[in-house]
């Protein structure tokens, strides 16, 4: 698929069919979208409820695994946790008592926190894919992780 045009004699990029757009289009209305209602919601940022969410999937995971796991960045990893820890939300332990790397889990209040976002999370995705059959965003999503895993060969090189 040409991802580019001609304007006035010059080859520019067709923001209609430029994928990486396109993705960043929708990753940040998605982003503004949600951060703005778990600010409201939650109290809480995007960031800390993409972690918060990360540990409710892989309990008793580091902090570099949830990096990895949502591919941001650690120290802003390591900023959420310390913010869910102080409010209550995880559960740490070490694998020796003077182990400086935690894993962490959530408390019983993580995980109520967890629920209530995890119904805000499927009530926003209907919306998202609504008028999307079930044979398109199963081809979409196949397609997402082939150009994950296209960029993560990109990053080995």
């Amino acid at each position: 698929m040409k991802i580019t045009q001609q304007r006035d004699g010059r080859e520019v990029l067709d923001y209609e069919f430029y994928t990486q757009h396109l993705l960043t289009v929708l990753s940040n209305r998605i982003t503004a979208f949600s951060s703005g209602q778990y600010l409201k919601q939650f109290g809480l940022g995007s960031v800390e409820m993409r972690v918060l969410a990360s540990i409710g999937c892989q309990p008793e995971c580091k902090a570099a695994e949830i990096s990895s796991l949502i591919s941001l960045d650690k120290a802003a990893v390591s900023r959420a946790i310390n913010k869910l820890d102080s409010a209550g939300f995880l559960l740490d332990s070490t694998e020796t008592p003077t182990a400086k790397q935690k894993r962490w889990s959530l408390s019983s209040e993580g995980w109520s926190l967890h629920d209530q976002f995890l119904n805000a999370v499927k009530l926003r995705h209907a919306k998202v894919i609504a008028g999307v059959d079930a044979a398109e965003l199963a081809s979409f999503t196949a397609t997402l992780h082939k150009l994950i895993a296209n960029v993560d060969q990109l990053q080995d090189k």
